[in-house]
């Protein structure tokens, strides 16, 4: 039976691991250095160390005035000051001169120039829409006139018949006319003309300053 082997402590065992890696040895002794710094902090904390500074309240301290020969203790400030406010309560009260609420506009001037271009700005947008919308509104009732004057124009073309083929003919006031050809009428010293799009059975559609019309043969 092999004899039994005392266990090491743990500083062999510590030792013996420095011999086999010289890193942790070095490693090992900075622990060390900075446990034996705590270790004497720890002492001289105990001990007492440095002298510590206990200081000793005074037995008495004597009442010392100030330049003026006051006392800077004792109720005479706060006393002095409810004196104070009580004779500025009886004071009468004095009324104001200046209303609160008005604005002295010397001591405040406006941006003129920023002001007016900004309000110039808003103005001609404006402006420019009222242009805007009376020029469509013109505009919309010069078509309607227009309408309205063509329409009584192309009424007094008579439509006497219509040939459907392959090429469709009408006869409109006596004249032989297709599709495409143009037709007048007129009005006062002028000939209005209109051309003829398109030849259907009973009617016709005529046009002119793109506006189409129909005509029925009657």
């Amino acid at each position: 039976m092999p004899p039994r082997t005392q266990p090491k402590n743990p500083i062999s065992k510590a030792l013996a691991a420095v011999r086999r890696d010289p890193q942790k040895a070095g490693i090992l002794t900075v622990l060390f250095a900075i446990l034996g710094v705590l270790q004497v902090r720890l002492h001289m904390n105990r001990s007492g160390g440095p002298a510590s500074a206990n200081a000793s309240a005074p037995a008495s301290v004597a009442p010392s005035n100030n330049s003026h020969g006051h006392s800077l203790s004792g109720p005479s400030k706060p006393m002095d000051a409810q004196a104070a406010l009580r004779a500025w309560m009886e004071q009468p009260s004095v009324s104001l001169k200046r209303n609160l609420f008005a604005v002295d506009l010397e001591r405040f001037p406006q941006d003129s120039g920023h002001a007016t271009s900004a309000n110039t700005e808003e103005v001609g947008f404006w402006d420019d829409v009222a242009k805007s919308l009376t020029i469509r509104a013109d505009q919309r009732r010069g078509r309607q006139i227009l309408m309205e004057n063509l329409s009584q124009q192309a009424s007094q073309l008579r439509l006497q018949s219509t040939m459907m083929g392959a090429t469709p003919k009408a006869v409109i006031d006596g004249d032989l006319v297709g599709e495409g050809d143009v037709v007048a009428v007129k009005s006062g010293e002028d000939r209005i003309q209109f051309r003829v799009l398109k030849i259907e059975a009973r009617r016709i559609i005529v046009e002119r300053e793109g506006i189409r019309l129909v005509i029925q043969m009657k």
